[in-house]
């Protein structure tokens, strides 16, 4: 899926980009699958490191942030950066393939991982809140304009 696809029967909102991220941000957090599937190699698809890792780039966190950091919290803002700054350490320091079993030992994917919670707990269920829904709608047609043009040239 690709953020930037907007259909008529299935435009994106705010909340839909925000949901996506925290999905693939859950997926990330979640030690207890990692250990279970990837040491024994039953992992599906969408749960490999790799897949992760691609499913955040393709769910545009650096673009969420740019059109929509106006409406965060000093926790929020704290948090998301916080997350988006190791989730660059960690693709910028590992190799494009992830061996499971290496990534489950590497120190780097712990803290992603702790970081992740973070981003979770002040996101979900909290934004946007009632007070920035309709800024936030407003900046999300922004963002898109400005992208579309981006993406003419």
């Amino acid at each position: 899926m690709n953020v930037m696809a907007v259909s008529n029967s299935s435009p994106m909102t705010p909340q839909r980009w925000i949901s996506n991220l925290l999905e693939a941000a859950e997926a990330i957090a979640n030690k207890q699958m990692q250990e279970d599937r990837w040491r024994a190699g039953t992992w599906n698809l969408w749960e490999h490191p790799d897949e992760l890792i691609n499913t955040v780039d393709d769910y545009v966190l650096d673009g969420f942030v740019e059109a929509f950091a106006s409406t965060f919290t000093p926790v929020q803002e704290i948090a998301i950066h916080q997350f988006q700054d190791e989730f660059t350490r960690f693709c910028s320091a590992t190799p494009q393939l992830l061996n499971p079993a290496e990534v489950l030992v590497d120190p780097q994917w712990e803290l992603l991982r702790q970081r992740t919670d973070t981003f979770i707990a002040a996101f979900k269920g909290c934004w946007p809140d009632d007070v920035s829904k309709e800024e936030a709608n407003r900046l999300l047609q922004e963002w898109m304009q400005a992208y579309a043009e981006k993406s003419k040239k």
